[in-house]
């Protein structure tokens, strides 16, 4: 299919083109209750075809299509139809890039990962369940992907690379007399020495039991340790900031050497950050991005400082800043305070903290940094003890709210994000009763 669409391009009247093919292979299983519904193996393949036209006074036309075995055939047709679209659009030129020198080495790939897996998966998880107390499974997805992928363009780029993937979604109900509540849990590494399941399972256990006698917090401004799920979205309107889109479409108007935080005095940590796509077996890395470039580490904010734009080749050539290729894994630095430290701090300070684990729904907007999130687990620490809550929520703007945060020192490596394990912020807003 590569070739036939290869040589069809080769023959057209155009400035550039690429090509992103894949082939996924995906075992995939589905359980009710502790009964395997079904188990299945679905195989795709795709190729995204984006095609560059060079237009009058100096701009360009762009167009995406896609192609698969099944429609090959109709490829002239939906050629016709994306130079049409090319034809529409006015955007400022830029290069796609040569061959690259070479590609990292990094781990993405797992042999001998497939329906066997299933198998053992179901297994642990059944396992794992019946080890806790108060606690049942009410279903459960596994998928075990191997992909492998494929970049060419115009210029003689051509890289590959393969893949596995292994994700679960259960959902666990615990039951206390008459309250029952659950627990939904989503997972997804690269690897199955990293694909935890009895840690997850006890862990969403906790969650679950405890949500049976969990309360509304208190409304107020208090301090707040956040961990584990919302770690992985923390940090976004960070890296917006750093962002070469962002900046060219005036979404964003960060310099470099400017401040990611408010104005105002730094009581706690700074944050130093960088685009790492090299950690293996990380669901982040990848050995090149969508237009070829390889990924590696990359420091965009040093100590709340901007040093670097996250730019991939497109808009590295709009604003005339280095090519550091898109988004890998968000790497953060760690910080200075042991992770036990941050939830003792209601004992040495006399105050109330609440220690956040996961949310319904937790995402700070990319430009304006602000941030508002029902709790879905957590628990309030005082100086005389510590009682679970749920529901309510939990507020702040987070360039603000870093002027006086606490990091620890211990890190912990998430799906797209190594950062430290928690973070202790002064004085954010919960709603409850």
């Amino acid at each position: 299919m590569i070739k036939k669409i290869t040589e069809s391009l080769k023959k057209q009247n155009l400035s550039g083109w690429q090509i992103r093919w894949a082939r996924k292979k995906s075992h995939q299983s589905f359980i009710a209750l502790t009964q395997l519904e079904c188990r299945r193996m679905v195989e795709t393949e795709a190729c995204v075809i984006s095609i560059y036209k060079k237009k009058p006074a100096g701009k360009l036309g762009m167009a995406s299509f896609k192609i698969t075995p099944a429609n090959l055939e109709n490829f002239e047709k939906e050629f016709e139809r994306a130079l049409f679209a090319a034809g529409l659009v006015n955007n400022q030129p830029f290069e796609l890039p040569d061959q690259p020198g070479k590609l990292s080495g990094v781990l993405l790939h797992e042999d001998g990962l497939g329906e066997d897996t299933l198998a053992a998966c179901e297994e642990r998880i059944r396992a794992a369940v019946a080890m806790e107390k108060q606690v049942r499974l009410s279903a459960a997805e596994f998928f075990v992907d191997e992909i492998e992928s494929r970049l060419m363009n115009h210029k003689g780029l051509d890289v590959s690379q393969m893949e596995t993937l292994l994700q679960t979604e259960f959902i666990l109900l615990a039951r206390a007399g008459e309250r029952e509540n659950e627990y939904i849990n989503r997972t997804t590494r690269r690897f199955l020495k990293d694909f935890d399941l009895e840690a997850e399972i006890a862990q969403s256990s906790r969650f679950a039991r405890d949500a049976t006698a969990a309360a509304l917090p208190r409304t107020g401004n208090f301090p707040v340790v956040l961990s584990d799920e919302p770690l992985d979205q923390l940090f976004n309107p960070l890296v917006a900031r750093a962002s070469a889109r962002l900046k060219y479409n005036k979404m964003m108007n960060m310099d470099l050497g400017g401040s990611v935080v408010d104005a105002g005095p730094l009581k706690g940590d700074g944050i130093t950050l960088w685009s790492n796509g090299g950690i293996d077996r990380a669901v982040g890395s990848t050995r090149f991005d969508t237009y070829g470039t390889p990924l590696g580490r990359v420091c965009l904010i040093e100590n709340n400082i901007l040093k670097t734009y996250l730019a991939d080749k497109r808009y590295a050539d709009y604003l005339s800043v280095p090519v550091t290729g898109e988004l890998g894994n968000i790497e953060v630095g760690e910080g200075s305070v042991p992770f036990k430290s941050l939830l003792d701090f209601s004992r040495g300070n006399g105050k109330t903290v609440y220690h956040l684990q996961a949310f319904s729904a937790f995402e700070p907007n990319a430009i304006t940094g602000a941030f508002s999130a029902e709790i879905r687990a957590g628990y309030e620490i005082t100086p005389n003890g510590t009682r679970p809550v749920k529901g309510g929520s939990v507020s702040g703007v987070l360039q603000r709210d870093l002027l006086d945060c606490r990091l620890s020192k211990e890190r912990v490596q998430r799906e797209r994000v190594l950062a430290p394990q928690g973070i202790l912020f002064s004085n954010l807003t919960i709603a409850g009763n």
